[in-house]
């Protein structure tokens, strides 16, 4: 049994044994005000690839039309189980339109930053065709969840020039696909 299955059952398990609770979905609502929110620019912030290079967000999401970023963690088991969602929609369903699809881990257990171990894994165990990261610095945790990182996923839309589009705190939405499309060029 690979490591995110093992742990994602694990996780799972202790979840249900203190009451039920939902796995990573802290339910609706907003992070408080100072965070980072729709009509604000992406934060100048760098993650690295699968291989342990830079990458420069702003970079990446100028690069395309629009660009759906998503964020989880190994604890997540709600983060894990949008890979084939995440796929047939976005990869699949807007092949050929230039759109970015990205998986920030920003965590491995709670409160421990992810590694590079686990970003190419995440990648092969769940087969994410889409771009996956790690912040192994842990830097985008205070710009998007504050304290709060016990409510992802967190699903957000940013078009060329930088600005995020959307944000949603919760459930992947079911018309994902629409709403990115939303986002492109006529």
């Amino acid at each position: 049994m690979n490591n995110i299955s093992f742990n994602r059952m694990f996780i799972c398990a202790a979840l249900v044994a203190v009451g039920g609770l939902s796995a990573c979905d802290g339910g609706g609502g907003d992070n408080p005000s100072e965070l980072v929110r729709e009509g604000d620019l992406w934060p100048a912030l760098t993650v690295t690839d699968c291989t342990g290079q830079a990458v420069d967000m702003a970079a990446f999401i100028g690069a395309h039309d629009a660009t759906y970023v998503t964020f989880g963690a190994l604890w997540c088991s709600a983060c894990q189980e949008e890979a084939p969602i995440i796929n047939t929609e976005l990869v699949d369903g807007l092949a050929g339109r230039n759109v970015g699809v990205v998986q920030i881990l920003i965590e491995n257990h709670p409160g421990q930053p992810p590694t590079q171990a686990l970003c190419a894994d995440w990648t092969t165990d769940l087969e994410a065709r889409y771009t996956v990261l790690a912040d192994v610095q842990q830097a985008h945790l205070p710009k998007f969840f504050g304290g709060a990182v016990a409510t992802l996923p967190l699903h957000l839309i940013a078009t060329k020039d930088g600005v995020i589009r959307y944000k949603k705190l919760g459930a992947l939405p079911t018309d994902i696909k629409g709403l990115v499309e939303g986002w492109l060029p006529k």
